[in-house]
């Protein structure tokens, strides 16, 4: 018995020992309680699809078709996903950015004229500086019409994806708020929130 008692216990030391210090020993054994969740039945017994809504019918137009629309003409994304309030400020907003473009480029365009046509040395350095500085400026609003451009694509883009989505828990999609509250100088705050 001592001799057995022995030798059990040396063969549980070893395998104890020859698997700690194998550092490529794996495991196995599959874990019981490692099944994946899968909804509506046990293991094996997925139920099928019982909703064949299909939410592509329901979009106001191709994704594809209303980011290449808002490419193209600002906007019109937005107005084929009847967004028409997002549409009002991306047209304005490019239309302001695109003729301040136009602008400043035809300024520098004229002061650089100028420029190459004056021949005393203080008057062609203030022409040219006044050139440099149009032309940063026709620069910059040109950036931001490209920028505002690549946003209002992604937006009509990502709109038409979603508007084939049923309405219901949103509520009122477009909600006007306007509300008072007085102020410590004896006057009244007024504000109005746009939620879209």
């Amino acid at each position: 018995m001592k001799v057995n008692l022995k030798v059990t216990f040396f063969l549980l030391f070893w395998n104890t020992f020859t698997y700690s210090a194998d550092s490529t020993y794996v495991d196995t054994t599959a874990a019981s309680d490692t099944i994946l969740y899968q909804p509506g039945g046990l293991e094996g017994s997925v139920a099928g699809v019982t909703d064949s809504i299909d939410y592509e019918k329901g979009l106001y137009q191709n994704p594809t078709l209303a980011l290449f629309k808002s490419m193209l003409v600002p906007g019109l994304g937005q107005i084929g996903n009847r967004q028409y309030v997002k549409a009002a400020v991306v047209i304005g907003l490019e239309t302001w950015l695109i003729s301040s473009a136009v602008h400043h480029g035809n300024d520098a365009s004229d002061l650089r004229k100028q420029f190459e046509a004056s021949t005393d040395l203080a008057e062609r350095n203030m022409f040219y500086d006044r050139y440099l500085d149009s032309k940063d400026q026709r620069n910059k609003f040109t950036w931001f019409a490209v920028i505002v451009t690549f946003v209002s694509m992604f937006d009509a883009f990502s709109d038409a994806h979603l508007s084939g989505f049923p309405e219901e828990g949103k509520g009122n999609a477009q909600e006007i708020d306007l509300s008072f509250r007085p102020t410590d100088e004896n006057g009244i705050l007024a504000s109005i929130t746009y939620s879209f």
